[in-house]
C-alpha cells in the first residue's frame, strides 16, 4: 500500500523515511514479543492537545488531522488503519490509503478471524510510566472494549501503555531532527511575543502573534500553550487562553509554549516582567536559571530521575530559595516519564535511568522568597552519550525586562 500519490503530490506535510518506519515497526514487534502480546490495537479519541494520538502517530505518521484513527497492529503480518473520511492523508506514505470506518466494529470484524485466542495490547487502557502519563485510567472508549470483550471471551485485553512508551522513549536521529524543528518553531512564538508584550497591550493579541508567528513558519496545530499572567509575584493560575485584561507596569507573564513539527512537540517555558518590578526580580530569575543548568549537567546516561529531583534542589542551598524538579518526555504527545514535585508513587518512577537519545522538557519550579511566579525557564533537552544538549538556542540567561 505504500507508495501513494501523497509521495508525488504537493499534498503533504513533512514526512519521516520508510527507514524510519521500519525500526519502528520492528522495535514494538520485539517488544510485544517480550510481552507475549500478538497485536495492539488503538481508537477512540485523540485527546486534549491530541496527545491521547501518540501511539497511532508513532505507528503511522497519521493523527494530526482531527481524524480519529483505528489500528490493528500485529506483531505479524500486514498493518491495518480505518479512519473515517478513508483514503490517502498527508503525510500518510507509510501506510497509503486507508480503510473506511472506525471502532469496535470493524476491530471486531478483523480480530474474530486471527485473535480469538490472543493477547491483544489496548493503547491507552490505562496509565502508564513511559506512556499516557497524564491519564491514569487510560482513555481507549470503555463501551468498545466491553464490546470488544463480550464478542472474543477468549482473548486477553492487556494495557499496551508502556509497551510503546518505551518504544518511543528512546528517539532516533530523525525524530531528534524533528523535535529540534519542533523548538525553534516554539522560539519563533517566542520571538513574537518579545515583540508584542507590552504595557496596555490586549493579552489576546499576544497569543494570536505567538500563534501566527508558528503556523507561518509550517508549524502543526493545536499548539498547547500554557499562559500565566498578573502581578509579579502574585500573578493569576495557569490558564490556556488570555484573559481580556491589558498588560499593566509590574506585571509577570509566563509562558508555556510549543511549537509542533509534523506532530513532533518541541517546548520552552518563559516567564518575562513587563514594567517596573521589584529589584529582587533579576536574582529570582538568575535563581530558576541555575536550577535549570544544575539539572541538564547532571543529565546522561544510567542517571536516575530521583538524581535529577536532588540536582534540582541543589539551588535550595542559596538563602531565600527553593527548588522542585519537573520535568517530562516529549514527542508526539503523552510522553513518559512525568516527574513533578510531591508526586505519590514516586519510588518507581525515580528509579527510572535516563538512556542516549531520550528527549525531555526539562523545567524546575523554583520558589523565590515564598514566590512561585517570580522566575520560571525550561527547555526541550536530548540525552547524548556524554551528557545532554539543549535543542533550543535562546539566550537561557537573559532576564527579559519588556516596557
Amino acid at each position: 500500500m505504500v507508495g501513494s500519490m501523497i509521495a508525488e503530490s504537493d499534498w503533504r506535510l513533512p514526512s519521516l523515511s520508510l527507514a524510519e518506519r521500519d525500526r519502528r515497526w520492528a522495535r514494538a514487534r520485539e517488544l510485544m514479543a517480550e510481552a507475549n502480546v500478538d497485536c495492539l490495537i488503538a481508537s477512540g479519541p485523540t485527546g486534549q492537545h491530541y496527545r491521547n494520538a501518540a501511539d497511532v502517530k508513532y505507528l503511522t505518521q497519521l493523527g494530526h488531522n482531527s481524524e480519529e484513527v483505528t489500528l490493528l497492529f500485529p506483531r505479524e503480518g500486514d498493518v491495518r488503519v480505518w479512519t473515517n473520511p478513508p483514503g490517502e492523508w498527508p503525510n500518510g506514505n507509510w501506510i497509503g490509503a486507508t480503510l473506511p470506518g472506525g471502532g469496535s466494529r470493524v476491530l471486531l470484524e478483523a480480530l474474530k478471524p486471527h485473535f480469538a485466542r490472543a493477547t491483544i495490547g489496548v493503547c491507552g487502557l490505562a496509565g502508564g510510566v513511559f506512556g499516557t502519563v497524564r491519564q491514569p485510567d487510560g482513555y481507549f472508549p470503555h463501551t468498545a472494549l466491553r464490546r470488544l470483550a463480550e464478542n472474543l471471551p477468549d482473548a486477553r485485553f492487556v494495557n499496551a501503555a508502556d509497551l510503546l512508551g518505551r518504544a518511543r522513549f528512546v528517539k532516533s536521529a530523525e525524530e531528534v531532527q524533528f523535535l529540534r524543528c519542533a523548538t525553534q518553531l516554539a522560539e519563533r512564538g517566542l520571538h513574537a511575543l518579545l515583540q508584542t508584550a507590552r504595557v496596555g497591550v490586549f493579552e489576546p493579541l499576544i497569543m494570536a502573534n505567538i500563534l501566527q508567528a508558528e503556523v507561518a513558519a509550517g508549524g502543526t496545530l493545536p499548539i498547547m500553550l500554557g499562559w500565566i499572567s498578573g502581578p509579579f509575584g502574585a500573578a493569576n493560575h495557569r490558564l490556556e487562553q488570555p484573559t481580556h485584561r491589558l498588560m499593566q507596569s509590574g506585571d509577570y507573564l509566563m509562558v508555556e509554549l510549543e511549537g509542533r513539527w509534523a506532530g513532533y512537540i518541541g517546548q520552552l517555558d518563559q516567564s518575562v516582567v513587563v514594567g517596573k518590578v521589584p529589584e529582587w526580580a533579576h536574582d529570582a530569575h538568575q535563581a530558576a536559571v541555575q536550577s535549570f543548568w544544575d539539572v541538564v549537567q547532571a543529565m546522561r546516561p544510567g542517571v536516575t530521575l530521583g538524581e535529577l529531583r536532588e540536582a534540582a534542589r541543589k539551588v535550595s542551598r542559596s538563602p531565600g530559595v527553593e527548588g522542585e524538579l519537573i520535568m517530562h518526555g516529549r514527542g508526539l504527545g503523552d510522553d513518559g516519564p512525568l516527574a513533578l514535585p510531591r508526586q505519590p508513587g514516586g519510588g518507581e518512577l525515580d528509579r527510572v535511568a535516563l538512556e542516549e537519545n531520550n528527549v525531555f522538557l526539562v523545567k524546575p519550579n523554583t520558589i523565590y522568597r515564598g514566590h512561585r511566579d517570580a522566575g520560571h525557564v525550561g527547555d526541550t533537552v536530548v540525552v547524548t552519550a556524554s551528557g545532554a544538549e539543549r535543542l533550543g538556542t535562546r539566550p537561557i540567561e537573559q532576564f527579559w525586562r519588556l516596557d
